[in-house]
């Protein structure tokens, strides 16, 4: 996995953000945060919130997460 799809991917392990949080706390554009996101779905379970709001701006919109493993 690419670097900054594993930087997305602890961003969003760590609690759900939106796609806004995402871009600014990655220096990515939304494009490529998309794009990462995509492949990270690809290996794991990506999960999507919506109707909640974001754990760093609060914005009521969708979300995205990753769940950790029980181990």
């Amino acid at each position: 996995m690419p670097a900054k799809a594993a930087l997305i991917a602890v961003l969003i392990l760590a609690r759900p953000l939106c796609l806004d949080c995402m871009c600014s706390k990655s220096g990515l554009s939304a494009t490529e945060v998309d794009r990462y996101l995509t492949l990270i779905g690809m290996s794991v379970e990506l999960r999507r919130h919506m109707g909640d709001r974001c754990r760093s701006c609060g914005s009521d919109c969708l979300l995205f997460s990753l769940d950790r493993s029980p181990n």
